[in-house]
């Protein structure tokens, strides 16, 4: 099944490059969302922490997560939970960010 489009113009899409972070670049946390679609509410855990955002993007955010070729990232310090998914000729996979707002 064909990504949905929705989610190719509804979410901004990242670079593929794994770079070592620097003291500029954000740190990604590996972690297994949960997303409420009607609400829009976003749960995970981080190492011990218990995190609750909103996403306005929620049925393209479950549907990236469907998709996805790995864990989920959160970066904390710009407020993205970033999802990888397949793409064709792109070995790394498409990284797609969903900005996540505090309830």
């Amino acid at each position: 099944m064909p990504f949905p489009p929705a989610v190719k113009s509804a979410a901004s899409t990242l670079p593929t490059r794994h770079r070592p972070a620097s003291a500029g670049e954000p740190i990604a946390i590996p972690v297994l969302p949960a997303v409420e679609v009607q609400s829009g509410a976003v749960t995970f855990m981080t190492p011990g922490r218990f995190h609750q955002y909103w996403s306005a993007e929620a049925s393209e955010l479950n549907a990236a997560l469907d998709q996805a070729v790995r864990a989920a990232q959160w970066m904390p310090q710009i407020g993205t939970l970033v999802v990888t998914v397949a793409q064709t000729g792109v070995r790394s996979g498409r990284r797609i960010g969903f900005r996540l707002a505090a309830r």
